[in-house]
């Protein structure tokens, strides 16, 4: 029964429920229908009101001429019309003093040059003037001679009563916009689009005057061949015609800082905006008419750009010395707006540079250099992210080159962290705009980014050095979590996770992939001296104890394996294959210039060195550089008697034994030459401790080579080993053994009391 009762009650919900939603869609539609066109229907109805006026008018007058027989009836209509007029008349004058009285109240709202465009502004003079002449027509329409005029005096005072209304109630809305801050900068940028069209116009019907004036002199050269020189030459000869722009420029930045002292930062950031949309506009009208930078003298100079950006120069010291961190930061905003403003800017030469976009970053990287003193760490972060932002932005008009002064900035910014506590997240920022930069000039469309990357990498360079000045901290390595954004392999989104990433990508790409080609000779440019800022940073970080070594160590292990990855890349030519393999020996064999001393060889073992020794020689070997894997170990070897000839608990010189005769069977060398080599590093002899340290190398050895003896072996040392030859393996670490420690020396050797 139940369930009877409730069937109709959910059809009903049902219905119910589709009712609403049928109700809202067509609310909805009807309303955007109406926002799209409201000026078009405003106008169909009173089209349509007018012509039925027109086609009824003889009915109406047959109804209405009767009516008005007696002379009583025809005086009071005149009557009516002439208290109707008067009535007019005061409604309209004193509407329109309450609407210039609530103008001049806000006047202590807009600055000085506001209110005079906007008191007297033409809209609204004009709705004035127009609801007067309505109410004398009113007035007038009591003159009519005979009662045959009748019907049109109602007609005609009907619709003059109407538009009368209506033109009041579009001064009163325009009245609100004019007191509307952000109306008022609407209206402002309208009129200055409006009027940097008007001079748009003029130059271009003055264009074939100018142009033929200079053809006639062959003196004067044309910069480029798709130049607009008549529409230069026009805004030459006129140089008001940015007067009203850069008037209005003024009008906002006057606005901004008033609201801003105000708190209201809302509006001044529409102010700001507005100075953006100027910008565009003027960009827009003067085209091609823009000099790139001249060999010989600076044309490139423009004076309403470099007014925009003295104006917002100007802006962002008010708001330090008002210690308003929201101003500062909005203005930062606008002036990276106009950076990729500029960017848009057609020289006409398709290799032509972006001096005034590389100008507005300049503007922006000492406007953000210029808050440093002042204790706003937060304003600092977001402008070096703007930066960052910036120095992408011309990235990606092809110009690497002008990215350089920006990193710079950048660093020099960031190192403001190792002496205050507080800035330490400005440089956590810095860096991680700095990897951002490295990882898109590596990825980016142009040729030749070798000096740009290298700019980039000193600039780390000198962050790492200015931290390394100061003592690490012990729970928390404050050194590895500022630089970690570069140096990191554990944050996802640090520089060495996306290099290895792009790598993955190159690899599975096809051999004719121009970007993978372009990637590859990028990542080739960016190894090219990398050894020698990894050498300069370990040895420092080691000197210092800072656990930013472990970091360094780690990034030249995952950097050495990108560079024999890309080796095998179908899209990797044979000389980027030999380059590829130089830097990456040349990199690897920092680790063989660590210093020979017991405490160094104890700090830097706790990262791992002998194992990644063997893991780059192991992924060069399974990439295919066998050469390079042979070098690799070598290395191992040196490291294995420099590193384990120290009593320091790490088992360095058993381990690393190990290693050598897995990568001897895996590489198919000689066992003899390596036996040979060993027998010569324990010929050259080393600590007081050396022999009872091989003693008890050798004797580890061998239990590892009888472990490995067994039918399932279990690796106690590397995992490799159980995918060589067993019989062989064993072979060769006995040899080991025996090369440590001869059979007549082990048996003279007394056992230790361990």
């Amino acid at each position: 029964m139940a369930s009877l009762i409730s069937r109709p009650h959910r059809r009903i919900s049902i219905c119910y429920a589709k009712f609403w939603q049928y109700y809202y869609c067509s609310k909805n539609w009807l309303l955007a229908i109406g926002l799209r066109y409201k000026t078009i229907f405003t106008v169909v109805i009173l089209i349509s009101l007018l012509v039925l006026s027109w086609l009824y008018y003889p009915e109406i007058k047959s109804r209405l001429t009767p009516y008005f027989s007696t002379s009583d009836r025809f005086e009071g209509l005149q009557t009516l019309l002439v208290s109707l007029g008067e009535a007019m008349i005061g409604a309209t004058v004193i509407t329109f003093s309450f609407i210039m009285f609530a103008m001049q109240v806000n006047v202590e709202r807009m600055p000085h040059g506001f209110f005079r465009k906007f008191s007297s502004d033409y809209n609204l003079l004009g709705y004035f003037a127009v609801t007067f002449l309505l109410a004398i027509m009113i007035a007038c329409l009591s003159l009519i001679p005979d009662k045959s005029w009748a019907t049109l005096a109602i007609l005609g005072a009907s619709w003059c009563l109407f538009f009368l209304v209506l033109f009041l109630l579009f001064a009163y809305k325009r009245a609100l916009s004019l007191i509307s801050p952000t109306k008022q900068l609407a209206i402002l940028v309208t009129d200055t689009e409006k009027n940097l069209e008007i001079w748009s116009k003029a130059a271009q019907r003055v264009a074939p005057f100018l142009k033929r004036q200079s053809q006639e002199n062959a003196d004067n050269p044309v910069p480029h061949t798709d130049y607009d020189t008549e529409r230069n030459k026009y805004f030459l000869l006129n140089q008001n015609s940015t007067a009203a722009a850069k008037k209005e420029v003024s009008h906002c930045i006057a606005f901004a800082r008033r609201y801003a002292e105000q708190r209201d930062h809302e509006v001044s950031d529409a102010a700001l905006n507005s100075i953006l949309d100027i910008n565009k506009a003027y960009v827009d009208v003067k085209s091609k008419a823009f000099f790139s930078n001249s060999s010989f003298i600076d044309l490139a100079s423009d004076g309403f750009i470099d007014d925009t950006l003295e104006h917002l120069r100007q802006n962002v010291r008010v708001g330090i010395s008002r210690g308003d961190e929201q101003q500062i930061e909005q203005t930062f905003r606008a002036v990276l707006g106009l950076c990729k403003i500029y960017s848009n800017i057609d020289y006409a030469h398709e290799y032509a540079k972006k001096p005034h976009a590389c100008l507005a970053a300049r503007y922006l990287s000492d406007a953000v250099e210029s808050v440093v003193p002042h204790n706003m760490a937060d304003v600092l972060m977001e402008g070096i992210r703007l930066m960052g932002t910036a120095a992408l932005t011309i990235l990606s008009k092809k110009e690497p080159e002008q990215v350089a002064s920006i990193a710079e900035k950048i660093a020099i910014i960031s190192c403001v962290g190792a002496s205050n506590e507080k800035y330490r997240p400005v440089t956590q920022t810095g860096v991680a705009q700095l990897a951002n930069l490295a990882f898109e000039l590596i990825t980016c469309d142009s040729h030749d980014v070798q000096y740009p990357l290298r700019d980039i990498r000193e600039n780390i360079k000198l962050i790492v050095k200015t931290y390394l000045e100061i003592p690490d901290t012990t729970l928390i390595s404050m050194h590895s979590a500022s630089l970690g954004a570069y140096y990191s392999r554990i944050a996802v989104t640090s520089f060495q996770n996306k290099k290895l990433l792009l790598a993955n990508d190159v690899l599975n790409a096809e051999e004719n992939d121009e970007n993978a080609i372009r990637i590859i000779n990028h990542i080739e440019q960016w190894a090219d001296g990398l050894y020698q800022t990894e050498k300069d940073l370990l040895l420092l970080a080691i000197e210092k104890r800072s656990s930013l070594a472990h970091d360094i160590i780690h990034a030249i292990n995952i950097t050495t394996k990108i560079l024999c990855m890309l080796t095998n890349a179908p899209a990797c030519n044979a000389h980027n294959s030999d380059e590829l393999k130089r830097h990456a020996l040349r990199l690897i064999s920092v680790l063989d210039l660590i210093p020979d001393k017991p405490e160094v060889i104890s700090f830097v073992e706790n990262h791992q060195v002998t194992k990644i020794l063997f893991e780059s020689a192991m992924e060069a070997h399974h990439r295919g550089c066998d050469e390079l894997a042979s070098q690799i170990r070598d290395l191992l070897l040196k490291w294995a008697f420099k590193a384990g000839k120290y009593q320091i608990g790490w088992a360095i010189l058993e381990r690393a034994c190990c290693d050598l005769a897995c990568l001897n069977i895996e590489l198919d060398l000689n066992d003899d030459v390596l036996l040979q080599a060993i027998e010569e590093k324990v010929a050259q002899g080393g600590s007081p401790d050396e022999l009872k340290l091989r003693f008890r190398a050798s004797e580890a050895i061998r239990e590892e080579a009888d472990r490995y003896h067994d039918e399932h072996p279990i690796s106690a040392i590397e995992p490799a080993m159980e995918h060589v030859d067993q019989a062989r393996l064993r072979t060769v670490l006995l040899r080991v053994a025996e090369k440590l420690v001869p059979k007549e020396i082990r048996q003279e050797e007394p056992q230790d009391d361990n």
